[in-house]
Parts: C-alpha cells; structure tokens; sequence
C-alpha cells in the first residue's frame, strides 16, 4: 500500500517578499479556510453565473470563478448574482471577504456585506496571471491547497490509482485527471515528473489532480536521478 510508503516529512515555513501595493491588502497565494475580514485586489479572469439548489430547495442565482493577483490564482463563489463589478479582465478590489472550502479547494466567498469597487491601477496583464504558478510542495501544504499550480518532484511511492511525489519541502499524492497523458503509463519509483492542477485537501490527505502531467527529457532525468540517489540514500 502506498500509506505504508510514506515518511515523516518536515514541514517547512518559507518567506516571501512582495511590494505592498494597494495598503493593507492582502495576496491570495496562502488565505486560508476560516479567515474573514479579507480585503484584497485582484483581476477577474473568469467569472459565469450558475444556478443553486439550498437544502431547503430554493434555488438563487450566483456568481462563480476565478480571480487573480501576482501571488497566486483562486477560486471564487459570489453569494451576489447582480454584481456589476465582476466582469472578466477587471482589477478590482474586494473589501470583507472570506474563505472557505469548497469541493475541496481554497476559495474567496463574497457575500452580502463584501464591498466591491473598480481599480484603475497598474497591475499584471491577464496574460501573465493566467499563467499557473510554480509553487514547493511545503508551502501548498502550509497555505492547505493551491489553484492551478505546477509542481516539480520525484516519485517516491507508486499505487495502481496515485502516486506519493516529494520535492524536498514535502509530499502529496497525485492523481491523474483522465488517462490522457501516456507519460503516466511510465512513472515508476524515482523518476522526475512536473505536475500542473489543483491541491485539494481529501479527508486528511493533500491531493494533486493533475491536468498535466511531464516527465523530464533524458538529461534532466539523469540529474533528476543523481539528485534523487543524493538526497535518499
């Protein structure tokens, strides 16, 4: 089994040093399930409505999809159908949100009492925050997820359904979104992969669904290897 693979990995703290544009707001790369009270700006880069059914059978109207800043990309839910402020491409500034997991994954809730309000500010193109952010696997455990992140490691435990990949700073499991990949069909104890998804957290375990999967060409292999044989035996 593949729990009986695991070792006890060292959490590791990990600073960052960013320009404090826009005051007291914060990034979104490590807010957490339980905080409130966030402000933050950031650009819209998704945004769609949906219809939801609550548990006493009503259905209302919401907002969801996928805000960004410089530090990360994240999910977001708008209790809020009617909002004129989120529309895709749009800098915004987001005042009294709060976080909370939702299908597993971090997310920005913006309820009745949030503000929100238009900024007419010098900010990263929404070509460049598209993009998905590299990320160690110590800091995603710590900030307790990542939306559309890549993550470089090795192979360290390998099951029929995932596989255990650490990169020095920790380890989760990764599983394959689909069996689109035949590179999949490959990986083995040891062998290097970049991984690009979500880490959600499933009852006590990080997971990484991938939806890109590479495993490094010849030459990175072999440092991959050497750098693996280094730091395991």
């Amino acid at each position: 089994m593949i729990l009986m693979m695991q070792r006890e990995y060292k959490k590791q703290g990990f600073f960052r040093f960013t320009p404090a544009e826009g005051g007291g707001a914060r990034e979104l790369w490590c807010l957490k399930p339980g905080e409130g009270g966030i402000n933050t700006i950031c650009r819209v880069l998704e945004v769609s409505p949906r219809e939801l059914t609550l548990k006493d059978g009503r259905r209302i109207e919401i907002l969801e999809g996928v805000i960004a800043d410089y530090t990360a990309k994240m999910p977001f839910f708008s209790w809020v159908a009617d909002q004129e402020v989120l529309k895709q491409d749009r800098v915004i500034q987001i005042g009294n949100a709060y976080v909370r997991r939702r299908s597993g994954l971090v997310t920005l809730y913006i309820g009745r009492n949030t503000e929100l309000r238009e900024k007419n500010i010098h900010f990263p193109a929404y070509d460049e925050l598209d993009k998905p952010q590299r990320r160690d696997i110590g800091d995603i455990i710590r900030c307790q997820g990542a939306f559309d992140v890549t993550v470089e490691g090795d192979i360290v435990g390998v099951a029929e359904d995932r596989v255990l990949v650490d990169d020095g700073t920790g380890a989760l499991f990764m599983v394959l979104n689909g069996d689109k990949d035949s590179s999949a069909k490959r990986l083995s104890f040891g062998t290097p992969v970049i991984a690009r998804g979500n880490v959600m957290l499933r009852g006590s375990e990080y997971i990484l669904t991938a939806s890109e999967l590479k495993i490094k060409d010849e030459k990175h292999l072999l440092e991959g290897l050497m750098e693996f044989m280094v730091r395991y035996t």
